[in-house]
C-alpha cells in the first residue's frame, strides 16, 4: 500500500468514528433531554415545591409548583444562587442547603418566608456520584401553613381551656387511652403532686385497688357508648399513699383528635363520714333476728344503692303469739332519708299501741305522716302480722302492692294488695289480704329495688321451691353483687324479708 491510499483510509475511518460520535452524543443528548422530560413530568403533578441544585449551590431546575410559589420562570431561576431569588444579598443563617452539603446528609427544617406568609417544611437531600461527592441536592419544600395555624389554634385553645378549669372549684382531669393529658391545680392538689409530675401517668395509678376492675369497665363503657356524665363514687390515692372518697362524673369527648375522658372530681369525704355515722345509726334500728325464732326463720337482704338507704324494715314480738312486721322505703336518699326513717319508726311504736291489725295501722300512719316528712317526700310501706295461735296473716298494702307467699314445696305466688303511699291522700283507700299458713310455708316481702324477681321465672318456678331461705338470700347477694360490678352502682336500694313458719 502506498502513503496516499494509507492516508485515504485513515481519513475514512476518521470520519467514520467521528461520524459515529457525534450519532452517540446525539443519542445520548436525546436520551438525558428524553429523561429530563419524563423527570418534568413527573415534578409537574407534585404539589410541593421541588428545586435541584449542582453542588456550588446553583438552581439546576424548578418544578412548576416552585415556579408558581416564587413567581418566576425556570430561565430566571436557573443558575441562580437560593437567596438571589429572594432578592437577598447572602445565604439564610441555619441555611438547610449549605448544611447538606456540608454533611452529605439529609437535612430538614422548618422555615417561614415573611416574603410570602409562609410556613415550609423544607427538606435537603443529597445526591452522591461514584466517587462520594455531592453531585447534586433536591430540596422538597411543603406548605405547612394551614397545619402551623391550625396546630397554633388548639394550643392557644389548650391554654385558654386550662386556664377555664384552673378556676374550677372542682379536680377535672382528662384522660386519653387511660394517660393523664390534662389536670387543672385542684386535681393536682386533690392527689398532693405537681402538674409535670401527673402529667403522662395512669389514672389507675390513683385508683384504689378494690375499685380498680369497676373503673376499668365503666371507662370502657363510656368510651364505647360515648357517654355522658356517668356518675360513681371511688377511693383514690393521694402522694403518701392515703386514701380519700371521691364523686367522679365522667364524659366522653375528643381531646386533639382522640376518644377520651373527661372526670370532674369532687372530693366527698367529710360527707361520707357523715353519711357513714347516719347509717350506722340506721342499721340500729334495722332488726335482722327473729322476733320469736323457734316459731319462725328470718333471712333478710338490706343493700343500700348508696350509703344511706331509704328502705326499712322491722319486726316486733306483740305476744308469744303474734308479730307485726313492717317494710318500707322512703322517697329521697341520703340524711334526710335516714332521718325520714327514724321518724318513720316512732310512729309506728304509737301505732301499734293503738292496734295489733296490719290495716289499721296503715290508716293510722296515713293520717300522722304527711306532718312528721319534710316536702315532696311519701312512704311507700306493707304491714303484715302473722298470728301463730289462728296460724293466719293479715297484710296490707300502701305503695309496696306485691308480695309471694309460697306453700311447702311448690311453687311461690304472687299476691297484689293495693293502696296509696302514706301521707299521699288523707282519706285513702287501703287492701288487706289475709292468708292461712302451715310450717314449712314461707312468705317473701321485697322493696321495688327487687321487682324483678316477681319476673324472674327461674327464681320463682325452680329456686324458691328447692333452695333454703339463707341460699335464696345468697344467691340475691351475689347477683346483686354482679350488677354493681357491671354498671358500677345499683340503681335502687334492695331490701328483701324471707320467713319461713316452723
Amino acid at each position: 500500500m502506498n502513503y496516499k491510499s494509507g492516508e485515504s483510509e485513515l481519513y475514512h475511518k476518521g470520519t467514520l468514528y467521528l461520524d459515529s460520535l457525534k450519532c452517540f452524543t446525539k443519542r445520548k443528548a436525546h436520551k438525558e433531554n428524553y429523561n429530563l422530560w419524563i423527570l418534568e413530568g413527573v415534578l409537574k403533578g407534585i404539589t410541593d415545591i421541588i428545586k435541584v441544585f449542582d453542588s456550588n449551590g446553583r438552581i439546576l431546575f424548578f418544578n412548576e409548583a416552585g415556579c408558581k410559589f416564587y413567581k418566576k420562570t425556570k430561565d430566571e431561576v436557573k443558575g441562580k444562587k437560593c437567596f438571589e431569588i429572594l432578592n437577598m444579598k447572602e445565604n439564610c443563617k441555619n441555611c438547610g442547603l449549605e448544611e447538606a452539603l456540608r454533611t452529605k446528609k439529609l437535612i430538614r427544617i422548618e422555615r417561614y418566608f415573611p416574603e410570602y406568609n409562609k410556613f415550609m417544611d423544607c427538606t435537603y437531600n443529597p445526591v452522591m456520584d461514584n466517587l462520594g461527592k455531592v453531585a447534586f441536592i433536591v430540596e422538597q419544600q411543603k406548605d405547612i401553613t394551614k397545619k402551623k395555624i391550625l396546630a397554633n389554634t388548639i394550643r392557644e385553645s389548650e391554654e385558654r381551656y386550662r386556664k377555664i378549669i384552673n378556676l374550677s372549684p372542682e379536680a377535672i382531669i382528662i384522660t386519653v387511652d387511660n394517660k393523664i393529658v390534662l389536670a387543672n391545680h385542684k386535681a393536682c392538689n386533690l392527689v398532693g403532686t405537681d402538674y409535670d409530675k401527673i402529667i403522662g401517668e395512669n389514672i389507675y395509678k390513683y385508683i384504689s385497688k378494690e375499685f380498680i376492675k369497676t373503673a376499668h369497665k365503666r371507662m370502657k363503657q363510656i368510651l364505647e357508648g360515648k357517654k355522658s356524665k356517668s356518675i360513681s363514687d371511688y377511693k383514690i390515692v393521694r402522694y403518701g399513699n392515703t386514701l380519700i372518697d371521691v364523686e367522679i362524673s365522667a364524659s366522653y369527648l375528643m381531646y386533639k383528635g382522640s376518644p377520651a375522658i373527661q372526670a370532674i372530681i369532687r372530693n366527698i369525704s367529710d360527707m361520707k363520714r357523715r353519711l357513714n355515722e347516719a347509717s350506722k345509726l340506721q342499721r340500729k334500728y334495722i332488726e335482722d333476728v327473729s322476733p320469736i325464732p323457734e316459731k319462725l326463720q328470718l333471712e333478710s337482704l338490706y343493700m343500700p344503692a348508696k350509703t344511706v338507704s331509704g328502705d326499712f324494715f322491722r319486726l316486733y314480738k306483740v305476744n308469744e303469739d303474734l308479730i307485726l312486721g313492717i317494710i318500707g322505703d322512703v322517697s329521697g336518699k341520703g340524711i334526710t332519708a335516714a332521718l325520714n326513717v327514724l321518724a318513720f319508726f316512732v310512729l309506728f311504736r304509737e301505732a301499734i299501741l293503738t292496734s295489733c291489725d296490719p290495716l289499721e295501722i296503715v290508716k293510722i300512719l296515713n293520717k300522722k305522716i304527711a306532718d312528721y316528712l319534710s316536702d315532696n317526700h311519701c312512704i311507700a310501706a306493707c304491714c303484715f302480722s302473722l298470728d301463730f295461735k289462728k296460724n293466719e296473716a293479715r297484710v296490707a298494702g300502701a305503695g309496696i302492692s306485691q308480695f309471694m307467699f309460697q306453700k311447702s314445696n311448690c311453687n311461690p305466688q304472687e299476691f297484689i294488695v293495693k293502696g296509696p303511699f302514706l301521707g299521699m291522700f288523707q282519706d285513702a283507700v287501703f287492701d288487706e289480704n289475709v292468708i292461712s299458713f302451715k310450717e314449712g310455708d314461707r312468705f317473701y316481702f321485697p322493696t321495688d329495688g327487687l321487682d324483678f324477681i316477681f319476673n324472674d321465672n327461674e327464681i320463682r318456678k325452680n329456686y324458691l321451691k328447692s333452695h333454703t331461705l339463707t341460699e335464696f338470700i345468697t344467691y340475691l347477694k351475689a347477683k346483686l353483687n354482679d350488677i354493681i360490678n357491671e354498671t358500677g352502682a345499683l340503681k335502687d336500694d334492695s331490701t328483701i324479708i324471707a320467713l319461713e313458719i316452723k
